[in-house]
């Protein structure tokens, strides 16, 4: 527990309550936004359960023979189910072997576990086909489904789980985190940096590690510029495919929410193509969570060209 994020410690604090209790769940929804580690928690978890001699605190040991298994990816007792490929989905084969493997009893602890991750990547047809699996739970067995889109698993499914969700820390303990862990970064880029980041720590360290403040006060001008028409859409749309779209539109919307509230503040109303732009935004965000395969480039020179029309017709 000394290693764990600060901001985990009351979550995993219930988990172990209900642990010493006797009351383990057989089946646990983790929820929380990208970024605050979820599935470092669930590791400590997972090895919690599966340890042949945990310490007064709940703790994994780290020296028993199960630990030693879990610590070499090869504990008989433990399944990690993911996507195949990234950004793929978990197909019906994946749960199906599952309900094959949790018939069998454990080999070494007096537990199982199952973690699947991300949850809300499963099909329609292995959604259900999970639903059966927890309609008839395996004793000493425990599912853990990870996400940071529970509003996108069926209800069917999460009125079966017991809902463990990770809350974000406050904004000065996620900026004290980010001070101590990353290089130095004034405040003003470390505010716009956790609303990107939705107030989680490792994502907003992530953000700036991989590319720093650079991208985004880049993406801020071209933003402008491309409310201007000052813009080549085709241009600027390619310049755009070395970004992660997601990233990009959530700093959009940022930026465009920010230019809303200013206007509220300062004139009292808004003027219309601001909300018409935040549309775009939300359609665009759609497309991109959607599974189908979108072309990146068109999808980004699409949204410009509409927020340039959008613009000319205002000053029309």
């Amino acid at each position: 527990m000394s290693n764990m994020y600060i901001w985990q410690r009351p979550l995993w604090q219930q988990f172990i309550e209900q642990k010493q209790q006797q009351r383990l769940p057989h089946a646990i929804l983790l929820s929380g936004v990208k970024g605050l580690g979820k599935a470092e928690f669930v590791e400590y978890l997972v090895a919690s359960v599966l340890c042949q001699s945990t310490k007064d605190n709940g703790d994994a040991c780290g020296t028993c023979h199960s630990c030693q298994l879990l610590s070499a990816g090869s504990h008989p007792d433990h399944i990690d189910i993911t996507p195949e490929q990234a950004g793929k989905q978990i197909k019906i084969e994946q749960i199906r072997a599952l309900k094959d493997k949790q018939q069998l009893t454990a080999n070494v602890s007096a537990w199982k576990t199952v973690t699947i991750s991300p949850a809300d990547s499963m099909t329609t047809s292995a959604s259900n086909s999970l639903l059966k699996l927890l309609e008839e739970p395996q004793q000493n067995t425990v599912l853990i489904l990870i996400t940071a889109k529970p509003e996108s698993l069926p209800i069917t499914i999460k009125s079966r789980c017991q809902s463990f969700h990770m809350a974000t820390p406050d904004n000065e303990q996620a900026k004290q985190w980010i001070k101590a862990n990353t290089q130095n970064i004034a405040d003003k880029d470390l505010d716009k940096l956790l609303q990107l980041a939705k107030g989680a720590p490792l994502a907003a360290a992530t953000l700036l590690n991989e590319q720093g403040s650079e991208q985004y006060q880049q993406i801020e001008q071209d933003f402008q510029q491309l409310l201007l028409g000052d813009v080549n859409p085709v241009t600027l749309a390619a310049s755009w495919q070395q970004y992660d779209l997601t990233e990009v539109m959530n700093q959009l919307q940022l930026l465009v929410k920010n230019m809303i509230v200013s206007q509220l503040s300062n004139k009292g109303d808004v003027d219309s193509k601001y909300w018409a732009i935040s549309d775009c935004i939300i359609g665009t965000l759609k497309l991109i969570s959607s599974q189908h395969n979108i072309n990146k480039i068109l999808l980004i020179e699409d949204f410009m060209v509409s927020v340039m029309q959008l613009d000319n017709r205002a000053n029309t």
